[in-house]
């Protein structure tokens, strides 16, 4: 079984430099008076990981170990993924890096990201952006999809030899399949109300549907 990705707490991200002498010396001081935490069994366990969907916003939520990594949702055109952000920083302490199928996210001058993985697929790196919500807590990030319609069954798929377990079930695929079918019927056909509408059966896929989605 693949090592699973190691999401730590946001705000204490490489919370030590290399230069740093001082902090080598408490930290030498914290493993003297501590037990090695790293080799004990508890630390060896495999992280808990879930993705839910919330309630309230529709957001399908991605946890570790208890704590909230990410959010996100998805439409024809992107995935929009909400990160908690850590108070009291501004957005010009973050450095966030959009690559066609990379995802990065940290704090500058911080020696690893919070999120170093893989995307689920490309994504349009020119058209892509982020911005950090001060009024959510949250930065928020937008992933243009470079294939239109595209059903996406997770955000990140971790890294070579690395899992991740954000992908979300397959009865939420189903969903997810429904409402973007549905939005691509509503573009298509704008006189028409389309969100009382069902399938009989299984939703087809929105991108090759009928010849395909059209792009704007």
């Amino acid at each position: 079984m693949s090592k699973l990705i190691d999401y730590s707490k946001f705000d204490h991200i490489g919370g030590s430099h290399s230069d740093d002498s001082s902090h080598d010396d408490e930290e030498t001081t914290n493993k003297a008076q501590k037990p090695d935490v790293e080799s004990s069994p508890l630390a060896a366990s495999v992280p808990i990981t879930k993705t839910i969907q919330e309630p309230t916003t529709g957001r399908y939520v991605f946890t570790c170990n208890g704590q909230q990594v990410y959010a996100w949702d998805q439409n024809l055109d992107e995935v929009n993924v909400y990160i908690p952000a850590p108070p009291n920083r501004p957005a010009s302490s973050f450095k966030i890096n959009i690559q066609p199928q990379i995802l990065q996210v940290g704090i500058k001058h911080h020696d690893r990201f919070f999120i170093d993985e893989r995307t689920f697929s490309k994504v349009d790196q020119s058209e892509s952006s982020w911005y950090l919500d001060k009024d959510e807590g949250e930065i928020h990030v937008i992933l243009i999809k470079a294939h239109r319609g595209l059903v996406w069954e997770s955000v990140l798929v971790g890294n070579e030899g690395v899992a991740s377990t954000g992908t979300v079930d397959p009865l939420t695929q189903e969903k997810i399949r429904k409402d973007m079918m549905l939005e691509r019927f509503q573009e298509e056909n704008p006189g028409f109300d389309f969100r009382d509408a069902d399938f009989n059966g299984a939703a087809p896929e929105p991108r090759e549907f009928m010849g395909g989605v059209r792009y704007r």
